[in-house]
């Protein structure tokens, strides 16, 4: 087998390049990926599981990595199209991208940062 170090597919001896990356292929595959640890914390919660999944998507259009964390009714019975009354998510950001988030959703939401405990 032949590995693209680019994009880390693997191919058949036969082929070259990647008709993807256009790099040339290797033999031996590429090294495996390092993680790095990522400090989450809470920016906000949001009223609301369609409200908290559209200031998501703010997020992710801002290129700000981010998950929401569901209350046990809209996650256990994934109730997440349905806006049930008293339903909520937690946002969470990156601590490195927390100001940044901020200043983006602030403007988008009427309701204090009940949970503004760390910067």
């Amino acid at each position: 087998m032949k590995y693209c170090h680019s994009c880390r597919y693997e191919f058949k001896d036969e082929v070259e390049t990647c008709p993807d990356c256009g790099v040339a292929l290797k033999s031996e595959p590429p090294a495996p990926e390092e993680y790095k640890e990522v400090d989450w914390v809470e920016l906000r919660q949001i009223s609301g599981t369609v409200y908290a999944e559209m200031i998501k998507e703010v997020l992710d259009n801002e290129g700000i990595p981010n998950y929401l964390s569901f209350d046990f009714m809209s996650s256990a019975y994934s109730l997440r199209g349905a806006n049930l009354v008293g339903t909520s998510g937690k946002l969470f950001v990156p601590k490195e991208f927390k100001e940044l988030a901020k200043e983006i959703i602030d403007p988008l939401t009427d309701q204090e940062d009940e949970n503004d405990t760390e910067s």
